[in-house]
């Protein structure tokens, strides 16, 4: 058998020693996850985002921004596969990362933040979220939660910090920001509009509080209703009569017999409220008003279609669009408008296309050819 020189042996070693010194380097992690208010609503790219994070957190040693990290990006796989519900074993999966970062860092804020998704609406969910904001208020992980909590509390100068801070550290992104302005176009000042999530409520209330837009209009997450005062203190403001009801559709069943005030439902609202109110939709624009028919629905809706800013890049909020689209469309081919008709087909389509929906609506008719 030949043997190696050993000065080439000598000469070869440095190189052997580096590769095996290339070979530990450490990976770089994934990029860190983004929320759906800026921008992370494609579902696809977030599971692929909550498995990166997880294949991270399994080759590095304990350590708890990576593991926030990870929570944060399977929390937002998860509330995006289910429109913004966690299911039960959405939350046992997040609770075993939490109990993970607890274990590596107990008492920090990575702890603290992780319960507070994991215990929301609840109180010690905001218990938790003082704690995170006592520890590090300056992080930007607290921008939207923080907003969640001045609307819970009703408390009107943390509105203004907060929907500022979202303002000026870009929590919202603009296609999130065009759609809200369309929502608040579509309802009026002395109206009570209901909003699902964060994607659909965040943004309205940065508008409304920020640009003085419809500064009346009573903006309500059905999420927080969960809660009793937030509960009593919007059936006051709401200038309902009678007892409080309890959370869910039957709070707006009852504040629609007990109030003057019009009632709306943002879009995106969760299918269990909108089924509860069967023939009592009507789309107006951004917004389903809610109640008896009115013959102004039809005239509201084509005057709000006409001025919305309808952005295609906004995700699910995007999708929202084609209903009243499709509404407004058959109003129009109902009466043989078909100049009007043909425009508003070439809109939706642009619409369908950039959502991936062009075949639903070939299935349910609404494109003919």
């Amino acid at each position: 058998m030949a043997r190696i020189p050993i000065i080439l042996l000598a000469a070869l070693l440095p190189l052997v020693c580096l590769s095996q010194t290339e070979d530990r380097k450490e990976i770089p992690p994934p990029a860190p996850p983004v929320s759906n208010l800026q921008g992370g609503w494609d579902n696809n790219l977030a599971n692929s985002q909550a498995a990166q994070w997880r294949d991270a957190n399994t080759n590095a040693p304990p350590d708890a921004l990576m593991q926030l990290n990870w929570f944060l990006s399977e929390l937002n796989a998860r509330i995006g596969n289910n429109n913004g519900e966690l299911k039960s074993t959405d939350k046992a999966q997040l609770g075993r990362i939490a109990e993970e970062i607890k274990t590596t860092a107990p008492g920090s804020f990575e702890q603290h933040l992780a319960d507070y998704y994991l215990e929301f609406p609840s109180k010690a969910a905001f218990a938790d979220l003082d704690a995170a904001n006592k520890l590090a208020p300056e992080r930007a992980e607290l921008l939207a939660p923080m907003l969640s909590k001045a609307m819970l509390d009703g408390d009107a100068a943390e509105l203004r910090k907060w929907s500022a801070e979202m303002d000026r550290r870009g929590g919202v992104t603009p296609p999130l920001k065009a759609a809200a302005a369309d929502v608040l176009l579509s309802v009026p000042d002395n109206g009570i509009l209901f909003t699902n999530g964060d994607m659909d409520t965040q943004p309205a209330v940065v508008r409304q509080v920020q640009q003085q837009e419809k500064p009346d209009l009573l903006i309500v997450d059905r999420r927080l209703l969960a809660d009793p005062s937030y509960r009593e203190r919007t059936w006051r403001q709401a200038g309902a009569t009678g007892p409080t009801p309890s959370d869910g559709p039957v709070f707006a069943k009852k504040l629609l017999l007990s109030t003057s005030r019009p009632v709306y439902f943002a879009l995106s609202l969760d299918r269990s409220w909108l089924d509860a109110f069967p023939g009592q939709l009507h789309a107006v624009g951004a917004a389903f008003r809610v109640g008896a028919p009115d013959v102004e629905d039809a005239a509201a809706l084509a005057r709000h279609w006409a001025a919305m800013k309808k952005p295609v890049n906004a995700g699910p909020m995007s999708r929202n669009y084609l209903l009243p689209g499709a509404i407004l469309l058959r109003q129009f081919r109902g009466r043989n408008d078909e100049a009007n008709a043909s425009r508003l087909e070439h809109e939706l389509r642009q619409i369908a296309a950039a959502t991936g929906a062009t075949q639903d609506l070939y299935s349910l008719g609404i494109l003919q050819h």
